[in-house]
């Protein structure tokens, strides 16, 4: 009998262990369970900010090719703009030079030279036109000569005239050099031309007569 109740007595223990053991088993499982479902949960939770954030990356991405894209197309636009305006211009400039020759916008010398000179203002000494510019003879002009001749230099350029001051039928006169920028041609007619100058005829007699042996 002792025997037979030691044996039911280590029975029930090991039912006892064994049901201890069972339900330590069952709470393990059940908390890593739990564990497996959180961890399950933050892995979504990352993929979903990860996700997120590639997407709000791959916006500004392409929001900045978008302005890139505008901001370049403006350029090349303000480019063309541009090269065509100097292409303009350029072909403005070549029509300009292809007229260079015409006569509408051309003088002659014989259209100068033997044009009387009138005095504009004589108090001054020294004619100073500026942006002045005479469409015909004013009221008022003195007329002190007559344009002799026109004086270029080597290159071309007009350097001045030679007026023929005062006499009478080539008697008494003298011959004086003005130069260009103190001058202003006013046209006579369609044809002919006079010139302007800031001298009073005292004055211009008082000038440094013209060596003609120079120009011979």
């Amino acid at each position: 009998m002792a025997e037979s109740h030691t044996n039911l007595e280590d029975a029930e223990q090991n039912l006892e262990n064994a049901a201890s053991e069972t339900g330590q088993a069952v709470e393990n499982t059940a908390e890593a369970a739990g564990n497996a479902v959180e961890d399950a949960a933050e892995a979504t939770e990352n993929a979903a900010e990860n996700a997120a954030q590639a997407t709000e990356n791959a916006a500004n991405e392409a929001g900045q090719a978008v302005e890139n894209a505008a901001e370049e197309t403006e350029q090349a636009a303000e480019n063309a703009a541009k090269e065509a305006e100097q292409a303009t211009e350029a072909a403005a400039n070549e029509v300009e030079d292809m007229n260079i020759f015409d006569p509408a916008q051309m003088i002659r010398t014989r259209d100068i030279t033997g044009g009387p000179v009138y005095t504009v203002d004589g108090e001054n000494g020294v004619a100073n036109f500026g942006a002045e510019t005479y469409e015909t003879v004013g009221d008022g002009w003195d007329r002190v000569g007559e344009i002799e001749d026109i004086i270029l230099s080597k290159d071309g350029s007009l350097r001045g005239m030679i007026l023929e001051i005062g006499g009478f039928l080539d008697i008494g006169d003298k011959h004086i050099f003005m130069p260009v920028e103190n001058v202003q041609l006013v046209p006579v007619d369609d044809k002919t031309y006079s010139i302007a100058i800031g001298q009073s005829e005292e004055q211009l007699e008082e000038m440094e007569e013209l060596d003609e042996g120079f120009w011979n």
